[in-house]
């Protein structure tokens, strides 16, 4: 199921809620702004790989876009990007974040992986 507009290119960007390496290959990464992880989603398009219902939620409202759970395997294709949403720091045991405000005193970051090979 495919999650973008008629303008998206034919390769969605997957948005994924940790950092993983989920293939053998070479990949590249580097931190982008709110705005820039914003544009290249209503660019790309998208298809989720999160797999907490609050954390798709939270991403909903800071990309503009109506982003579903998805509890999925996936495994990164070579050329094919990620926008991962990181948070600032590692929760506590049991600790579940559910608000946007939570989210933003945690602090988070956006990262763009590409899997090159």
């Amino acid at each position: 199921m495919q999650h973008a507009s008629s303008s998206a290119l034919a390769s969605p960007i997957w948005l994924l809620n940790a950092p993983i390496i989920t293939a053998d290959g070479l990949f590249r990464s580097r931190t982008i702004p709110l705005l820039e992880a914003q544009q290249r989603v209503h660019e790309h398009g998208f298809e989720s790989a999160i797999g907490h219902a609050p954390t798709a939620a939270i991403l909903s409202e800071l990309l503009g876009i109506e982003c579903p759970m998805c509890r999925i395997e996936f495994e990164q294709a070579p050329g094919q990007l990620a926008l991962v949403f990181r948070l600032a720091r590692r929760m506590e045991e049991g600790r579940v974040l559910q608000s946007r405000a939570e989210i933003e005193a945690v602090g988070f970051s956006f990262l763009l992986l590409v899997r090159e090979s």
